[in-house]
């Protein structure tokens, strides 16, 4: 059934002049079972976004079926669409490698439009519920910086990271709230609740953590906002854990890490046919037009700088 796998090797030309400090060799792995019974297949697997701290080149695809890649427009997520009509009788693997230059995020000036999607809610994120909770959290702060490290410290200080029961990882800012723990998808969603709610943009950006070389187990989250149109890297989960590191997450993004998609709510291109998704850093299919569960996401990492 499957003859000769499709290779593409898609070149991205990049101009930049930033120093990137850090660089990683990435290879993703997509494991999809059979559907015998399908009359058609459908996965769509995340590219990592390009910015001012973060490129990526050399993107080489194999797949044995026909691919395009694709960009939403509300956020400029990018995805490899793969399409299959018909029954999928044998597992298939695609594997997707590409290099991601990444440097560090510290405090700049933005001159560029902001999205008013950076201002709005999200379903687990219902800004208007959280208006009267930041105004009391900035009383007396009058810049947006100030405000912004205000809730920062809130949002440290009330919560802990803490993945015990059930509830966390959803990214649910009023769970995270009154649980007053969770993992970084929790600590975030409340973050960027209470800054959207005084005005602060601020966007959800997941990827992967960078320890060491090798299986990539997780992932991991965190926030950059914009106050007073400049870009400030959150990562409030990380000083929670880590207190000796609390002024450098305000403000700041190591670069032992690199983004794979932003926002929340995801529509992807080409749109799916169920739900938008919570968030999205690994492959997702869908099986005659419904969610199914047949792939599996592996990363592996080799720093190369």
């Amino acid at each position: 059934m499957f003859k000769t796998l499709i290779k593409a090797l898609l070149l991205l030309t990049v101009v930049s002049t930033a120093s990137f400090s850090a660089t990683y060799q990435v290879r993703e792995v997509v494991d999809v079972k059979p559907q015998p019974k399908a009359k058609l297949v459908e996965v769509w697997i995340p590219l990592p976004y390009e910015n001012d701290w973060q490129k990526v080149k050399n993107i080489k695809v194999s797949s044995p079926f026909t691919f395009t890649v694709q960009r939403e427009k509300e956020y400029g997520n990018r995805f490899i669409y793969v399409r299959h009509e018909g029954a999928l009788r044998e597992p298939i693997k695609i594997t997707v490698e590409y290099r991601v230059e990444r440097e560090e995020l510290s405090p700049k000036k933005e001159e560029c439009k902001l999205p008013l999607r950076y201002l709005l809610s999200d379903r687990l994120v219902p800004v208007e519920k959280f208006k009267k909770l930041a105004q009391e959290i900035t009383s007396g702060k009058e810049t947006d910086v100030e405000k912004l490290r205000a809730i920062y410290d809130y949002v440290v200080s009330h919560m802990k990271y803490d993945k015990s029961g059930k509830g966390w990882g959803r990214g649910d800012a009023i769970w995270a709230c009154d649980a007053r723990k969770g993992n970084c998808t929790d600590f975030h969603s409340f973050f960027i609740a209470l800054s959207r709610a005084v005005g602060i943009p601020a966007v959800f950006e997941i990827g992967l953590p960078i320890s060491k070389d090798g299986l990539v187990k997780g992932y991991h989250c965190w926030v950059v906002a914009y106050p007073n149109g400049k870009v400030f890297g959150i990562d409030a989960s990380e000083a929670s854990k880590h207190p000796e590191k609390r002024d450098y997450f305000f403000g700041h993004l190591c670069d032992k890490r690199f983004g794979i998609t932003r926002g929340r709510d995801i529509l992807l291109s080409p749109a799916q046919h169920g739900a938008r998704l919570n968030y999205i850093y690994k492959a997702y299919e869908e099986v005659d037009l419904y969610p199914a569960d047949g792939v599996k996401t592996y990363y592996f990492v080799k720093k190369l700088k």
